[in-house]
């Protein structure tokens, strides 16, 4: 609005300048409608991008703060490192881990693992999945003629992808197999200056004292499958022995109270094994460790030896390293 004072005259006339008064209020107009829309843009912007990277962000963290320590307890003998992470829709994204496997002091790469979540929670875990050889003639594992699967019929040799190492796998007493591994056989062509690493199964379960009692000194001890159902579960829900949990602290004499305190301490971060967690740590609470097989790493001369051992149920060879 603009006023024009006319004192040449000595009147005090006021002329209203409707034109300019149109023209202002139109800028106005046209700066409040264009302060608008930048506000709106930048909060669908937010809402859009910046909200959902700050929420998926905050699961990765979140993943990253148990899923390591969740692989060592249920994957044998095995460890996790983080890897990348990427988007791969608006609220989602994926996140890799590299595992690894220890013989003695020696790391030895075993695949990776990819955890896909979304911005509100949850994860599924991908990846590190198998494949079985086994005879195409006989059906018994690594026969003359051997064929790759990715179905694996029961007694067949499983590896692990990308690098075909040999997946660990344990026998619970309780269950009935129709086909145990027993890979005594494959050491005797394995030179004697080389580390192996062994899955056994016991016949019965046995604590931490009776296996150091029963086991040759110069054998690493590096995981233990340990009960966490009781024995009728086993037998009722047969898939359950393949659910694992291990006490990967089988060397340390505090071993056991730094598993149970760690599985307590994943238990009570929120994820989607929160709940199993916490059960198995009170059974364990309540039941003690009990061992149904354990993963050792020595040289194929000792590991042969265990063959006439009848409390070995199943041995499946693991990798194998020059010393």
């Amino acid at each position: 609005m603009i006023w024009n004072l006319n004192m040449e005259n000595g009147t005090d006339d006021i002329h209203f300048d409707e034109k300019s008064f149109l023209r202002g209020a139109r800028l106005k107009s046209i700066l409040r409608t264009i302060l608008i829309s930048f506000g709106v843009a930048a909060g669908i912007f937010i809402l859009a991008f910046v909200a959902p990277e700050m929420m998926l962000q905050d699961q990765e963290n979140r993943i990253d703060s148990f899923y390591p320590d969740l692989i060592k307890f249920t994957e044998p003998n095995t460890f996790a490192l983080s890897g990348e992470s990427y988007n791969v829709r608006l609220f989602g994204r994926q996140k890799k881990y590299y595992l690894f496997r220890m013989l003695g002091s020696k790391p030895y790469p075993a695949g990776t693992v990819t955890v896909d979540f979304d911005a509100w929670g949850g994860e599924q875990t991908k990846g590190n999945n198998t494949f079985a050889v086994y005879d195409t003639e006989t059906g018994e594992p690594l026969g003359a003629y051997s064929k790759i699967s990715a179905a694996a019929p029961e007694g067949a040799k499983e590896y692990l992808v990308p690098y075909a190492v040999p997946k660990l796998k344990f026998y619970h007493p309780a269950v009935n197999y129709e086909k145990i591994i027993r890979d005594f056989d494959a050491l005797e062509n394995i030179p004697g200056d080389y580390l192996v690493e062994m899955a056994l199964s016991f016949r019965k379960p046995m604590a931490l004292d009776e296996i150091k009692a029963v086991m040759p000194k110069d054998l690493k001890l590096m995981w233990g499958a340990v009960n966490v159902f009781k024995d009728e579960d086993y037998r009722e829900k047969t898939y359950l022995a393949g659910h694992l949990v291990g006490n990967p602290y089988m060397a340390s004499s505090s071993g056991e109270e730094e598993c149970l305190e760690e599985l307590e301490h994943l238990g009570s971060i929120p994820s989607y094994h929160a709940d199993n967690l916490k059960r198995t740590a009170e059974y364990l609470k309540e039941n003690g460790f009990k061992y149904y097989g354990i993963v050792v790493v020595g040289s194929p001369d000792t590991l042969i030896k265990l063959s006439s051992d009848p409390m070995i149920t199943g041995a499946v060879l693991g990798i194998t390293i020059r010393n």
